[in-house]
């Protein structure tokens, strides 16, 4: 069996799997109905507190799908997922979901489940974006990335509008400017930015990558000999060319 505590006032459900012979299908419709019971006045659930003292596992096959289609339809609608657990294997899995869903996911040990439900609770402001510059050719998209850029900027920025321009122009043209705003990428960011370029690896011509990240400059120097595409990688201080560049014919 499954126990489902919404916490209206707080905008979070804490879900406690008793079962010790497996998650049933039944278990995940009772999740799956108490949320979608609360997501059709409200746009997202702040966070999801999942409490376990091991990985229950699923009662048969149709339970997985069950949960996997769960998670599928409301990952993006789900803004935070923290699992309160001491076991090895609960610990581990943040750093397993965090490729796959667009929720900010954190462990806790189990006697902070306090804790847990107030990090879930708190509304945590956009960590960085993508910003798209203008002034570039039709064939061109250009961003700069400020802040801790997440799967969210991507999925909703950079994927839709590169998608776009290459239903719109045989080939497009990328200037991809990493400043002096940009902290970090989120392992949820960069599995998006390797899923989408080995997708869309014949569709560009040209890549402009501006950046003082040594890190950065090293990778995308390794990379370019495999690109089909034309790379240069710029210095901050070398915007002007890379912009001139990329713009070229």
């Amino acid at each position: 069996m499954i126990d489902v505590d919404l916490k209206e006032a707080e905008s979070i459900a804490v879900v406690r799997p008793e079962s010790v012979t497996g998650l049933t299908e039944s278990d995940i419709e009772k999740l799956r109905d108490t949320i979608d019971g609360y997501l059709k006045d409200h746009e997202t659930l702040r966070g999801l507190v999942i409490v376990a003292d091991q990985f229950p596992g699923w009662a048969n096959f149709k339970a997985f799908t069950s949960h996997f289609e769960f998670v599928r339809d409301h990952q993006k609608h789900i803004r935070k997922v923290a699992v309160v657990s001491d076991s090895p294997f609960m610990s581990a899995a943040p750093h397993l979901i965090d490729h796959f869903v667009s929720a900010k996911v954190r462990t806790f040990a189990a006697d902070d489940l306090e804790e847990a439900e107030r990090w879930a609770a708190t509304e945590d402001p956009r960590a960085g974006h993508f910003e798209v510059l203008d002034g570039f050719p039709d064939d061109v998209i250009a961003f700069r990335a400020e802040g801790e850029i997440t799967r969210e900027d991507y999925e909703e920025t950079l994927i839709p509008l590169a998608q776009e321009k290459i239903k719109a122009h045989k080939k497009i043209k990328l200037l991809y400017w990493i400043g002096e705003g940009f902290k970090s990428f989120s392992a949820g960011a960069m599995w998006d930015d390797a899923r989408f370029g080995m997708t869309h690896l014949g569709d560009f011509s040209k890549i402009a990558v501006v950046s003082d990240v040594e890190w950065v400059r090293m990778s995308v120097k390794a990379f370019a000999p495999l690109m089909p595409a034309s790379m240069q990688v710029f210095h901050n201080a070398e915007i002007d060319d890379a912009k001139q560049w990329i713009s070229e014919g």
